[in-house]
C-alpha cells in the first residue's frame, strides 16, 4: 500500500507524529510538507494576510500544482491529508480521477467559532464531501457530517507522542531550570486567560508559555512576567516534565473537549488539573488519574490543594500516565486503531 501524506511536517507539530505512526504501520509512505510547499513565512506580511484569507494567489497555485505532480509521479494508493484547508476542489478531483483513495485528519472544529478561522477553514467545509474518509476529533462536528453523504465521517481521538512525552525524569540541571508549580502552554482564547487570572489573583505561582497574541492582552501587564514566549520542541517537552501541575484549557472556539496537553501533560508523568468535559471525564478517572474543574472557584481550589499535597499529587500523576498507556492514547495505538479502518473502506471501494 503506497501512501501520500501531505501536512505540516514540523517535528514539533502532531502532525508529524502521526505521519511517523502510520510509517511504523506502513514502509511505503511518502511526505508532503504543506509548509514547504506554500512558503507563505518567507512572503511578506500582506501578501501572506492577502493569500490566506484568499486561499489563492501564486503560492497556493504552486502548492496545488506540485500535489497534482506529486500523485501523478508515484502513483499513491492513498492520499492521507492532515487539516486540507489549502487544498483546492480542482485539485481533488484530480486525485479522484488518477484513481486516489482520499483521506482527511482534522483535529480541529470545521466550523471554528471565531470568524477569522472560520474563514480560514470555508475552503474544508467546501472540500469535505470529496474524500472518501474524513477523520475528525470533534463530536459535534462527526454527528454534523455523519447525517449526510459523502464523505464517510468518523469520530476519532486526540493523542500524544508517547516518545516524546514520556515519564523518564530530567537530568536535576533541566529540573532546576524548568521547575514550574503551575504550567499551562498554548494559544491565546479569552476564557483561558480568564482561569489564569484567577490563579493570579489567589496569589498562586503560575507560568504561561504563549504565543504572540498573549502579549497583545489588554492584561498583559497583569500577566507581567509569569509570561514566558512559546516553546521550541524540546523545551516543550521539558516544561511539561518540570511542573508540578499541568493546566488543560480546551478550545471554547474549536468547541472541543480534549486538547493534545490533555494526554501530552500525563504522559509525561505530570500532574493533569483540566477543565471537566465529557471526554476527558471518559479518559481519566476523575481524583484518582488526573482532577478537573469546573468554574474558577474550583480550578484555584484544587491547584492550591494539591500544590500542598505532594504525595497525593504524585500518586495520581503516575496513575494518569500509567492509563495513557494501558487505554492507548498513544498516537501509534490511535492510528493502529484507525488505519485498519481505513483499509476497510478502501478494499470496499475498490471492490465496488
Amino acid at each position: 500500500m503506497r501512501i501520500l501524506y501531505v501536512g505540516t511536517l514540523s517535528p514539533s507539530g502532531t502532525c508529524y507524529s502521526r505521519f511517523r505512526s502510520l510509517g511504523r504501520l506502513e514502509p511505503d509512505i511518502h511526505g508532503f510538507d504543506t509548509d514547504q510547499h506554500l512558503d507563505l513565512e518567507h512572503a511578506g506580511p500582506l501578501h501572506r494576510a492577502l493569500e490566506t484569507h484568499l486561499i489563492n494567489g501564486p503560492r497556493h497555485r504552486r502548492a496545488n500544482a506540485a500535489l497534482i505532480k506529486t500523485c501523478r509521479e508515484l502513483r499513491p494508493d492513498v492520499v492521507w491529508v492532515d487539516t486540507g484547508a489549502w487544498i483546492w476542489p480542482a485539485t481533488l478531483r484530480e486525485l479522484k480521477q488518477q484513481g486516489c483513495f482520499l483521506v482527511e485528519h482534522i483535529t480541529d472544529a470545521l466550523i471554528a467559532r471565531h470568524w477569522r478561522v472560520r474563514l480560514k477553514r470555508r475552503l474544508l467545509q467546501a472540500t469535505a464531501p470529496y474524500y472518501d474518509v474524513f477523520f475528525t476529533t470533534n463530536v459535534d462536528d462527526q454527528e454534523l457530517m455523519a447525517a449526510s453523504a459523502p464523505p464517510t465521517a468518523l469520530l476519532t481521538d486526540l493523542g500524544y507522542d508517547d516518545q516524546r512525552f514520556e515519564p523518564t525524569p530530567l537530568p536535576l540541571e533541566l529540573a532546576a531550570k524548568w521547575a514550574n508549580p503551575l504550567v499551562f502552554v498554548g494559544h491565546y482564547e479569552p476564557h483561558t486567560e480568564a482561569g489564569i487570572l484567577a490563579l493570579i489573583d489567589a496569589g498562586l505561582p503560575v507560568v504561561v508559555y504563549g504565543h504572540p497574541p498573549w502579549f497583545s492582552s489588554p492584561n498583559r501587564a497583569k500577566l507581567g512576567y509569569r509570561l514566558q514566549p512559546s516553546l521550541g520542541n524540546a523545551d516543550y517537552a521539558r516544561a511539561l516534565k518540570g511542573a508540578s501541575i499541568g493546566l488543560c484549557f480546551v478550545s471554547v472556539l474549536n468547541y472541543n473537549q480534549t486538547s493534545a496537553r490533555s494526554f501530552e501533560i500525563p504522559g509525561s508523568g505530570t500532574f493533569l488539573l483540566a477543565v471537566r468535559t465529557p471526554q476527558h471525564s471518559a479518559c481519566f478517572d476523575e481524583g484518582k488519574e488526573a482532577e478537573f474543574f469546573g468554574d474558577h472557584a474550583e480550578l484555584v481550589r484544587k491547584a492550591a490543594w494539591y500544590l500542598e499535597h505532594d504525595a497525593e499529587r504524585k500518586a495520581i500523576a503516575l496513575r494518569g500516565q500509567q492509563r495513557c498507556v494501558s487505554s492507548g492514547y498513544s498516537w501509534d495505538r490511535l492510528m493502529a486503531r484507525d488505519w485498519p479502518r481505513v483499509l476497510k473502506l478502501h478494499a470496499a471501494r475498490r471492490g465496488t
